[in-house]
């Protein structure tokens, strides 16, 4: 074995929550001795697309965001409600920025190290864990995992799941037609009907914006029906039929109940979407990326166990939220409108947050004051998928 195989730890995949936790591992004086190795699968793709978060003041990537609002609105069948972000902004990233800010500031330490190759198994070899490599052997003290296990996937139906899906484009318009100072959070006007569907707006430019259709379903749909919808959106609100497209994202995001958490062991941290980082009622993952990588950090100064464990409450509010959206999928429009119509956004966003007080929770369950929530918490108790 060569010495240059041996680290202290060891990050399988260099996506979004491999650079999060590499990037806190860079910033803590306290594991300036520590070697850490990044093994990526394969060289980055020049495929672009964005990150969104909200956040309460400075933060970690303000110098590179794509734009950031204090200003957005909701639109429903049943009205408009303007939301105020002016407590927590919500802001918008390039992943290659993003991506290029990080191991920019990484490969000045030389405790790091980057590794193209497939990691094909991970194994426990007396003390140590190994990464077995298509090209050769890792050896380290702990394994920090962002792959997902093939059997997880079969685990997964056992248990209330839905898919975040969408196809978004990035327009360049010939007149001024988008309000860079305010952003569409929630757009239901144009959509399935029997599907919680809505129409997502960043506006970067004045004549360059990010429109996206999504999904919270449980199948995908062909590619060209989100696309049709996306026309219809911008001829009808926008009064915009030709437009250049620059660029073009389309993704399947998990949205499951399923404990993550547990496939990790004393010296393999499971992380990113195999650690059950994305939000299981929102699909956003950006912020959780941090706050969990920090969080490991806490854990291994404290000689806690590294894995990051959902708070229960929260937890549970996620499964009755992705019940009532499985059972009840043509309902989604009227859940979220009623959250956000009868709560500020401030309150809103420290719920999704995981911050709120147990006050606010139950203000913000008694506000949508629905029956299906009802119906799914009796059902619950009995079941472990809905």
């Amino acid at each position: 074995m060569k010495a240059s195989s041996k680290f202290d730890y060891i990050i399988v995949g260099g996506g979004l929550s491999g650079l999060h936790l590499s990037y806190c591992f860079n910033n803590d004086k306290y594991f300036n001795n520590y070697s850490i190795l990044i093994i990526d699968k394969e060289k980055p793709r020049k495929h672009d697309n964005y990150f969104s978060y909200w956040e309460a003041g400075t933060g970690n990537w303000d110098t590179i965001l794509k734009n950031k609002w204090d200003k957005g609105d909701f639109f429903s069948s049943k009205g408009k409600v303007k939301m105020d972000f002016s407590d927590y902004n919500y802001k918008t990233l390039s992943s290659l920025k993003f991506k290029e800010h990080v191991k920019k500031k990484i490969k000045k330490n030389k405790k790091f190290k980057f590794i193209v190759d497939t990691v094909l198994k991970i194994r426990q070899e007396n003390n140590e864990v190994v990464a077995v490599g298509n090209k050769r052997n890792y050896y380290a003290k702990h394994i920090f995992d962002s792959r997902l296990n093939s059997s997880t996937f079969k685990k997964i139906k056992n248990h209330t799941s839905l898919k975040q899906h969408f196809v978004g484009w990035v327009v360049k318009t010939n007149k001024k037609k988008f309000n860079k100072k305010s952003f569409v959070f929630m757009d239901y006007r144009i959509r399935d009907k029997n599907s919680t569907a809505f129409t997502y707006v960043l506006p970067f430019k004045k004549n360059e914006a990010l429109i996206e259709h999504t999904y919270f379903s449980k199948d995908e749909c062909n590619q060209e029906l989100y696309e049709i919808y996306i026309k219809k959106y911008l001829k009808k609100y926008y009064n915009i039929s030709n437009f250049e497209i620059l660029k073009s994202e389309l993704g399947v995001i998990p949205m499951t109940t399923y404990p993550f958490h547990k496939d990790s062991t004393k010296n393999i941290t499971k992380i990113g979407t195999a650690g059950g980082w994305v939000k299981p009622s929102t699909g956003y993952s950006f912020k959780n990326c941090e706050k969990n990588s920090i969080q490991i950090l806490e854990n291994i100064k404290k000689a806690r166990d590294f894995k990051i464990v959902p708070k229960k409450r929260y937890f549970f509010l996620d499964n009755i939220l992705l019940g009532v959206l499985s059972k009840y999928n043509y309902r989604g429009e009227a859940i979220f409108y009623r959250m956000i119509k009868r709560n500020s956004t401030k309150k809103i966003l420290r719920f999704l947050n995981e911050e709120s007080t147990p006050l606010d929770i139950f203000k913000i369950i008694i506000s949508m004051r629905s029956i299906y929530f009802i119906k799914v918490f009796i059902q619950s108790l009995f079941k472990r998928a809905l």
